[in-house]
């Protein structure tokens, strides 16, 4: 594999040094360079960099200590492989290079197959370390997400709704939940088969995806129930978009009828509301859809009795349990 390497240092000759090093590895593709830490900076933003070597002198110290602070403090860059150069057996040098966070010291006059074995070390550590970060993230998309429809599940809803609230509390923003229920399920699931109701649960997260936003949080809420958290969305525009599924939903090729019945539950969001409350707001809006006779639309600013009454209860889905 082949790497590019940025260098800094505020002279020809010293980065000429560097690069020399650099070159002698074997391993370096590309060489970016650059006089100043602060456009350093900027160019790891813009360039795909493996790693950084800096000519380490006592009038750029400062400017470089602030360089390596941005680094080790943005996750991006957190990894990143920074080594500074330096010219003769230094302690006192060294140790004030470490102690700003680079990753390695190296004199200049070190044997060539030295600096090819620190600067490869260093290079497939950065690797590693990647690798383990993608199992990490994919580990953690497994975990929250559901294993049948590919969409994020309860746990994840969870989690997101409260930050949801919190961010649009912040900013004084409306904020819309959308509970989608799928109509007679049990039945289809008894005269179908279970796999023709996983057929359907599948069309459903992908009209589901394919209407919401990219903002938007799709969920499978549980069994034949989704959520959909709406950020910054009135409710007046929700239920626009939830009348857009409710209709895709009904027109799907699943080799038998499917209709839902859709809940909108929305609030101009303070620091009183609660994950609950929203949640109620949406469940009450969906009892009444079911109650109404199935596939159709309900919103809980039109309900607001109904909604009372299920506020802290979200027993009731027993009552549609069949449905």
């Amino acid at each position: 594999m082949a790497y590019t390497a940025l260098i800094l240092g505020d002279s020809s000759a010293s980065r000429e040094k560097v690069a020399a090093c650099l070159e002698g590895t074997g391993l370096i593709q590309r060489k970016l360079y650059c006089k100043d830490a602060r456009r350093a900076i900027r160019w790891l933003s813009e360039y795909d960099i493996d790693i950084v070597c800096c000519d380490w002198r006592w009038q750029a110290r400062e400017e470089i200590a602030d360089m390596v602070g941005v680094l080790r403090r943005r996750p991006e860059w957190h990894d990143l492989p920074v080594l500074l150069f330096t010219r003769g057996d230094d302690r006192e040098l060294w140790m004030a290079g470490m102690e700003i966070g680079v990753s390695e010291c190296l004199p200049l006059e070190l044997a060539m197959q030295e600096h090819r074995v620190k600067i490869r070390w260093h290079l497939k550590n950065r690797e590693r370390i990647q690798e383990l970060h993608k199992a990490q993230s994919q580990l953690a998309r497994i975990a929250l997400s559901d294993s049948l429809t590919g969409l994020f599940n309860r746990a994840y809803f969870d989690a997101s709704i409260g930050q949801e609230i919190a961010r649009c509390a912040r900013r004084n923003l409306s904020l819309t939940l959308l509970m989608v229920d799928l109509d007679h399920f049990k039945t289809i699931n008894d005269t179908y088969g279970h796999l023709a109701g996983d057929r359907a649960l599948e069309a459903v997260a992908q009209v589901l995806t394919a209407q919401s936003r990219t903002s938007d949080t799709v969920c499978r809420f549980g069994g034949e129930e989704f959520a959909i958290i709406l950020p910054e969305t009135s409710g007046a525009n929700a239920l626009v978009v939830a009348e857009r599924i409710r209709k895709k939903i009904a027109a799907l090729d699943v080799g038998f009828p499917l209709t839902a019945s859709i809940g909108v539950g929305s609030a101009k969001v303070t620091n009183s509301l609660t994950p609950d409350h929203l949640i109620a707001e949406a469940d009450g809006a969906l009892y009444e859809a079911k109650r109404r006779g199935r596939n159709r639309v309900e919103s809980s600013a039109l309900n607001t009795g109904v909604v009372s009454e299920l506020r802290l209860f979200r027993g009731f889905r027993a009552a549609v349990a069949t449905a």
